[in-house]
């Protein structure tokens, strides 16, 4: 099949297929998505107009939210007072990011480099978390996490541990999930949330590789958490970035987008349900594997 606007021929089970691996990887372990199909659209597919790119693969980043979140929602996994300010603070950061990169990022080996420099980098820390960081015993994301395993295995409703919010203000949100109370300052993740959009929307992907250390590692969520948190979030900013890449100009093509969010929502779907069945462990190790080759990979590794 011809895709005029890429300027490529391919055969439509490919797009299907590949959009399928973004939707299940994404809706999985809450990132990955936009660098995976950014990675589809780049060395599966051919396309080399990284304009293109951009808004192509976070449209599909945007697809697997309407699918995901409402399955986290059920079952209690999703933080909406965090999604929302980080979503907020997206609006910004992706109107920022997706002007520049229009403009000065248009060469694709120059976008190769630098989505493979920042790509590495985030695996580079998610895996030394996972074999190397150990986090307190009885901390507060380890026993929350140990206990939703726990109800799961043993036959439980997901949702009667879920996601209860216990306090509102501008200095503090403060949550209870799985027994255990988190809290956070509103603008850390406001301010994570636009500098996150910035390096995001101006390389066309979801955010979620950034999006998922920021709440681990600096917010201390427990992982079951954080695919659906995430997931909303990245809608937000994914649409504003989407639109202001249109407004620039690009035109998208429309046949191929269509077979890929196909896939994609195929994936979305089968996302949430085989996460809760899998250790906090794996998911952090998965993320990390992914986004270590993908990072070799466009430096030149293989």
């Amino acid at each position: 099949m011809s895709f005029e606007a890429a300027g490529i021929v391919l055969p439509v089970w490919l797009p299907l297929l590949w959009g399928v691996l973004v939707g299940l990887v994404f809706s999985t372990v809450g990132a990955a998505g936009g660098i995976l199909a950014s990675v589809g659209l780049i060395s599966v597919m051919g396309i080399q107009d990284p304009n293109l790119v951009k808004p192509m693969a976070q449209a599909l980043t945007l697809a697997t939210p309407l699918i995901a979140v409402p399955g986290y929602y059920r079952q209690g996994r999703v933080v909406f007072s965090l999604a929302v300010i980080l979503g907020a603070g997206g609006i910004l950061g992706a109107l920022v990011g997706s002007t520049l990169s229009a403009t000065y990022l248009t060469d694709i080996d120059v976008f190769k480099s630098v989505f493979g420099v920042l790509t590495l980098t985030i695996a580079l820390q998610v895996l030394a978390r996972v074999f190397g960081y150990k986090r307190k015993p009885g901390s507060r994301s380890e026993r929350a996490a140990a206990a939703f395993e726990g109800l799961v295995h043993d036959g439980g409703a997901a949702r009667t541990i879920g996601v209860r919010h216990r306090l509102h203000s501008l200095r503090r949100i403060r949550f209870v999930f799985a027994g255990v109370q988190f809290e956070y300052a509103p603008w850390t993740p406001f301010l994570a949330g636009a500098g996150i959009a910035v390096l995001s929307s101006a390389l066309g992907v979801g955010g979620g590789f950034l999006l998922v250390p920021f709440m681990v590692l600096l917010l201390g969520l427990p992982m079951f958490l954080v695919a659906g948190t995430a997931a909303l979030a990245i809608a937000v900013s994914s649409v504003t970035s989407i639109g202001n890449y249109i407004r620039l100009g690009v035109e998208l093509d429309v046949p191929l987008l269509l077979l890929l969010l196909a896939g994609t929502v195929a994936g979305a779907w089968v996302g949430p349900r085989l996460s809760r069945h899998l250790r906090e462990r794996w998911l952090e190790g998965i993320l990390g594997l992914v986004l270590l080759l993908i990072g070799i990979r466009y430096l030149g590794g293989f």
